[in-house]
């Protein structure tokens, strides 16, 4: 058997390795938690400082720098070479020549990168002329001076003679330097036209997906011919262990090649790009179009949906979005036109309410100090005292029944008036409301008011005191505009789903202009503003509110010189209580009117 003892020291001590890792990856985290807003910011800052580092110094500056750079580089390479090279001049002039290469090469590189880019071409060209002609004359000149002591072994201090100054000049005039200095110019030209066009390139792939994608396959062509050139100088160099001159043709001919192959490659990639990006160009400038229209307030646009890619799903969702929109927009007007009517009928109100509150008030204060005039002018009370009495009792209840109209409407609006809807027989409140109003309604205006109920009428679901409440202002409100003779007539009927309660008369009817308006509070027509003894025009809106308020409905149908008729609709209780309710508290026939005046009223309000 294997011993447990070294099984258990071994797991003993994977624990303690995992608690330790545990531990530690516990520790890195919070302290890259604790550490990491620093490096985002420390990160950001370096960003934003390489950012200022290109294009964005003085011409004058960049070119200092880079001059001061190159000479620097001449320098300490001629007289490393000189000090450690014992086999000629010749090792060593072609190792000052290379060093030369490099670091103006990498001079013009700097210089064309660091300086800024004027606005214009136009006011480009004379600062990059300048720049590269200064960058192409003095790094020769001293690299001749350079040179010149390494060539004939007298250092510079020391150059005196005639010849040595005539072979300075020859050489500063001679073909290969005004070749030097102009291979310079151009590639700091060249280069600072490529940065140029670059900026434009990258500025014509951002706004373009056909160019995004030229960009990529000129993108892959570039890298090729660098990644080409790169291995054949690494394998040049492995191979002969040094730099030669040698190597120049060869990058300037990858270069070539690389210029050639961009040439080939472009005209193919743009019509690649063209031909295959065509159709998802399209359809995203569709919906670029799209988007701009509806940003102008065109909610109705919509783009088609072709094929099942991601445009395609940002085309569906655009006009999902287009479409709630659209939608959240005819709310929100819905929303501003329901507020703004309801702060005018706010505002009608208060000052309706005013009105009507203002004239029982005065009459009252009015008779008051009249009354009380008299009284202390004649130390007795008044004859005309209780005639007086009596119109403040009238105005006090009308200010009273004005007073509960608007505190019932109220609570109806805001859905807090109490109700208690049960099944109740409508045909018997209609009936004592009729017996109730007729007397009064014959007294005051000789206007005969008449009652049908129809047999078998079921129960309705209503609070028995809002709709006495209803009738009586519909009754009040059709004997009040019905001439002396007429007739209101009252009916009770049912269909399928609702009772129906009709208020017929044979008054004046209401006008077409304001039938839409009735139902609101304190409206009155023309006509009823020149009639001293209208109502207050709470009534019909009382009646709607209330209707409404136990789930029914109420309409109107008028026309002008015949009559009105006003319809007011309640739901039916269930039909087990309705047969046994009805049949219970249904009086006999010879309660009901008159046959005469049935058909009196049948005949009118048809």
């Amino acid at each position: 058997m294997r011993p447990i003892r070294p099984m258990a020291q071994a797991a003993h001590q994977m624990e303690h390795v995992r608690i330790w890792l545990a531990r530690g990856g516990a520790w890195g985290r919070s302290e890259w938690m604790r550490l990491r807003p620093q490096f985002a910011l420390m990160w950001r800052f370096m960003r934003e400082r390489w950012k200022t580092l290109w294009l964005r110094t003085h011409p004058i500056q960049a070119v200092a720098e880079a001059l001061i750079a190159q000479v620097l580089a001449l320098v300490w390479a001629v007289i490393v070479l000189s000090t450690q090279s014992e086999s000629g001049i010749g090792p060593i002039y072609g190792s000052i020549i290379v060093a030369a290469f490099i670091s103006g090469v990498a001079s013009l590189l700097w210089a064309a990168f660091r300086m800024r880019l004027a606005e214009r071409w136009w006011q480009r060209l004379p600062v990059n002329l300048a720049a590269a002609i200064v960058l192409a004359i003095v790094p020769t000149i001293i690299l001749m001076l350079l040179m010149q002591p390494v060539r004939t072994g007298v250092p510079i201090a020391q150059i005196r003679d005639t010849s040595l100054r005539s072979w300075t000049t020859a050489l500063a005039l001679s073909g290969y330097t005004a070749l030097w200095m102009l291979v310079l110019s151009l590639a700091f030209l060249f280069v600072r036209m490529g940065i140029s066009l670059l900026i434009w390139w990258n500025r014509l792939r951002r706004r373009s997906l056909v160019w995004a994608l030229t960009n990529a396959h000129l993108l892959v062509v570039v890298i090729g011919s660098g990644a080409l050139c790169g291995f054949i100088v690494l394998t040049n160099v492995y191979f002969t262990h040094s730099i030669e001159p040698q190597i120049l043709p060869v990058l300037v001919f990858m270069g070539i090649l690389t210029v050639i192959a961009v040439l080939i490659v472009l005209p193919p990639s743009l019509l690649f790009s063209y031909i295959f990006a065509r159709r998802t160009t399209r359809r995203l400038r569709a919906l670029t179009t799209a988007t701009n229209t509806l940003r102008a307030g065109d909610y109705s646009v919509r783009v088609p949906v072709e094929g099942g890619d991601e445009v395609a799903q940002l085309q569906a969702n655009f006009n999902a979005m287009a479409t709630d929109l659209a939608a959240a927009v005819r709310d929100l007007e819905a929303e501003r036109d329901t507020v703004s009517h309801l702060l005018d009928a706010r505002r009608e109100l208060v000052a309706s309410v005013s009105h009507e509150l203002r004239t029982p008030v005065s009459t009252l204060r009015g008779y008051l100090e009249s009354a009380r005039a008299r009284w202390d002018e004649e130390d007795t009370p008044p004859a005309s005292l209780r005639h007086d009495l009596d119109i403040m009792e009238h105005e006090t209840r009308r200010l009273q029944t004005l007073i509960e109209d608007l505190f019932t409407l109220s609570r109806a609006e805001v859905s807090k008036l109490e109700l208690r809807c049960v099944p109740a027989d409508v045909g018997d409140e209609v009936r004592r409301i009729a017996e109730t109003v007729a007397p009064l309604a014959w007294q005051s205006g000789r206007v005969e008011v008449v009652v049908e109920v129809a047999p078998d009428l079921p129960l309705a679901l209503v609070d028995s005191n809002r709709l006495n409440q209803v009738l009586q202002n519909l009754l009040h409100n059709g004997i009040r505009h019905t001439p002396p003779g007429g007739i209101v007539a009252v009916s009770a009927s049912a269909d399928a789903e609702r009772v129906l309660l009709q208020v017929k008369d044979t008054g004046e009817g209401i006008a077409a202009d304001d039938l839409p308006h009735i139902w609101e509070r304190f409206y009155r027509s023309d006509r009823a503003r020149m009639q001293s003894a209208s109502g207050s025009g709470l009534g019909l809106a009382l009646v709607k509110e209330l209707t409404e308020a136990m789930g029914g409905s109420v309409s109107v149908e008028s026309t002008p010189g015949a009559g009105s008729c006003f319809t007011v609709a309640v739901p039916r209780a269930s039909d087990l209580a309705s047969n046994s309710s009805a049949s219970r508290r249904r009086k006999p026939p010879s309660a009901r009117l008159t046959p005469t005046l049935a058909k009196k009223a049948h005949v009118t309000s048809g």
